[in-house]
């Protein structure tokens, strides 16, 4: 499915399932951004201990394509400190809000089957590895917790190796998008 050139509808929704698509990162994260995390000068997100799953800051490179879609919610968001504010308060969207705008919008996108907001993570996280990207720095780069004795005393911070995954992932994503080959299912 060539899923990025049907999302073009300019929502926070449809936003956020690609930026879900194009980091890797979990839906919650994505939805409970505020601006302060994101070091645009770096290319970087800083997902703090308090936001992520499993209670590890997580450092995620941005790349080109992620820059791209966080320009286009920066106008959206209207100076709120929420990427994704919520039109109620100075507050962000409901993490449900993605589903519900995915499914009542899924109908729309041809020949595509009705997923997840999370498929989009498990999409990446595939496609990676098929690039050459080792598990090791798709387990870091999707902030899963390793529980193992070698992770014990491997201190490295694996950035270099995640900025090189995001940017294949970013590349393949343009590759996808242009020549309209379909996603893995």
């Amino acid at each position: 499915m060539h899923i990025i050139a049907q999302i073009n509808n300019i929502n926070f929704g449809f936003v956020t399932l690609k930026l879900q698509l194009v980091t890797a990162q979990r839906k919650g994260e994505v939805v409970g951004a505020e601006w302060d995390e994101f070091d645009f000068k770096n290319a970087r997100w800083t997902i703090p201990a308090s936001k992520a799953k499993n209670g590890n800051n997580n450092i995620v490179p941005l790349s080109e394509l992620a820059l791209e879609l966080l320009q286009e919610l920066k106008t959206l968001s209207n100076g709120s400190k929420w990427l994704l504010p919520s039109p109620r308060g100075d507050k962000h969207i409901i993490p449900t809000a993605i589903d519900r705008a995915l499914r009542n919008n899924i109908n729309k996108f041809k020949d595509v089957k009705p997923f997840t907001p999370h498929d989009l993570r498990r999409t990446a996280a595939s496609h990676m590895t098929a690039l050459g990207v080792s598990r090791l720095v798709v387990s870091k780069l999707l902030n899963h917790v390793e529980n193992s004795v070698t992770a014990i005393y491997d201190r490295h911070s694996y950035d270099k190796e995640k900025r090189a995954a995001v940017d294949a992932w970013s590349e393949k994503l343009k590759e996808i998008t242009f020549s309209k080959v379909r996603v893995s299912e």
